[in-house]
């Protein structure tokens, strides 16, 4: 038997294994529901009975607590937009 024929066997599983695995990281993490796209559940509640421009907070995913203002784009919902929040 050649070394190709003992050599090939042994690496395709592997290299399928890792074809495998590096397009399921591309992918990125999955939910149920899919990707959650826009802002979180507080941040939603703490605009809740509020006008655009009112003050709020809500408790992040890190255990901070953001302080930001009412805000909602042309058409979504009223959430709580932290003062240090990045423009989109």
């Amino acid at each position: 038997m050649s070394i190709r024929h003992r050599i090939f066997p042994r690496f395709v599983p592997g290299i399928a294994g890792l074809v495998l695995a590096l397009s399921a990281a591309a992918q990125g993490p999955a939910t149920d529901s899919g990707e959650r796209r826009g802002p979180p559940p507080e941040a939603l509640a703490a605009c809740e009975g509020k006008s655009a421009g009112a003050a709020c907070s809500f408790s992040g995913p890190r255990g901070d607590r953001p302080q930001g203002t009412c805000f909602a784009p042309e058409g979504k919902p009223l959430a709580c937009r932290p003062a240090q929040a990045p423009d989109r």
